[in-house]
């Protein structure tokens, strides 16, 4: 499987030296750089590297607020670049200050789901510095100051491009819908599976070991498409786990790795166990998408107390939603693979910067934060599978309380239930995010 290479878009309006932060970063004279503006009409996509990362590098046409002919051809090359990007850099330049096409680029790139890094260029001096600030007013967070001719900034730039940047590896596993059947022995995992697979199903593939071993069967649901899943044998607590056990334990952890959504099949007449919390922790603490499957409803006596009580439970594992099922009979089996496909698309889900941003600031405008952090200035997702977010701004990162609280104001407003949320804090005059 081919591994997507993240990329990293350039724009700005005509003449502010797109071109030349490009050539300054690849390291060569990869593009034509010249004072004439509209020098760039096409996409020029080259390969950058920066700390051991790889990344797609795009140059575009200048933007021009009543483009025409050519020039609005080259802006439509433009906007394709921006819709592809992982991290886009509006270039602009500190000796012409904020200017009206600036402002009206920045209002475009507020819609942008990628997240947003100001270049503000030309910075050839410590006099061309102190202009850098003006570019606040762009509302796309802190400026960079950077002279692309004389590669001063262009570093710190960089790191701060390469953190927002997703991985490669994780957007190749994303291509394909990977889902772990997960739980202790002997809750119904491989009834389940069976059921889910035997009925009125075009099984693709199968690959089969032991019952110590995973089983993967790719199936075709109408309406749904393909689901590969992963049927793995029962895990138990590490202290009791011994002998060819062991390997069986290490292999359904890496399935849930390895997985994009998992199902936890409990046992309904256990309830929600100990066990079972400690392996929907696991399944959080890896960044997948959680489903609880009550298994042997059937058997339940008092079923409204008990789902009431499941469901005031799974709240603390990103509430997480909680099907019951009795895999002997089918009971409830048909709902899960729309669940599954649900919860596959928000894991891989992209929210709008402005979004984002706009659940930040009424978070706070309802809970402010504490002194010692002072007040969030942006928020941006970075990355998909699972959800990522980016927040510049305040003196130190949050605590703990006031991070869960704006993960789950995130979650409820972005409709993410069942999927974790990673937050990345970047505090005043910090380099890299700091994980929430």
């Amino acid at each position: 499987m081919n591994v997507a290479r993240p990329r990293i878009a350039i724009v700005g309006r005509q003449n502010v030296g797109k071109s030349t932060l490009v050539n300054r970063i690849v390291g060569e004279r990869v593009t034509i750089a010249h004072d004439m503006p509209g020098v760039t009409r096409d996409r020029v996509e080259v390969v950058g590297s920066w700390r051991d990362h790889r990344f797609g590098l795009t140059d575009t046409a200048g933007f021009v607020a009543k483009a025409t002919g050519l020039e609005a051809q080259g802006l439509e090359h433009a906007d394709i670049a921006v819709a592809d990007a992982d991290v886009i850099l509006l270039v602009v330049d500190v000796h012409s200050g904020v200017t009206e096409e600036d402002a009206r680029l920045a209002r475009r790139l507020r819609r942008a789901t990628a997240p947003v890094l100001v270049v503000a260029n030309k910075a050839d001096s410590p006099a061309d510095t102190a202009d850098v600030t003006a570019f606040h007013a762009l509302g796309l967070g802190a400026p960079f100051a950077v002279s692309a001719l004389h590669g001063q900034g262009v570093g710190d730039l960089l790191d701060a491009a390469v953190d927002l940047l997703p991985e490669g590896e994780e957007d190749a596993r994303i291509e394909e819908r990977r889902v772990a059947i997960v739980g202790r022995p002997n809750v119904g995992k491989s009834s389940l599976f069976n059921r889910l697979i035997g009925e009125e199903r075009s099984i693709v593939s199968e690959v089969s070991g032991t019952t110590r071993d995973a089983v993967d069967s790719v199936v075709e649901w109408p309406e749904i498409g393909p689901i590969r899943f992963v049927d793995t044998a029962g895990m138990r607590r590490g202290q009791r786990v011994r002998g060819i056990e062991y390997y069986s334990f290490l292999r359904a952890a890496a399935a849930i790795d390895a997985a994009h959504v998992v199902v936890l099949v409990i046992d309904a007449e256990d309830g929600f166990t100990v066990e079972d919390k400690k392996i929907a922790s696991r399944v959080i603490e890896a960044g997948r998408a959680l489903v609880l499957v009550a298994n042997k409803w059937d058997r339940v006596e008092d079923r409204d107390r008990a789902f009431r009580a499941l469901q005031d439970e799974t709240r603390l594992f990103a509430r997480a939603q909680a099907l019951r099922t009795s895999a002997t009979s089918g009971q409830g089996v048909t709902r899960l693979p729309s669940i599954i496909a649900d919860l596959h698309g928000k894991w891989t889900s992209r929210a709008a910067t402005s979004t984002v941003n706009d659940i930040v600031r009424d978070a706070q405008r309802e809970r402010p934060t504490d002194r010692r952090t002072g007040t969030l200035h942006y928020a941006t997702q970075v990355a998909a599978g699972p959800p990522t977010v980016v927040i510049f701004g305040g003196a130190n990162p949050p605590g703990p309380a006031y991070r869960r609280f704006l993960e789950n104001r995130l979650r409820r407003e972005l409709g993410l239930e069942g999927v974790p949320i990673r937050l990345r804090f970047r505090p005043r005059g910090s380099g890299r995010p700091r994980p929430g």
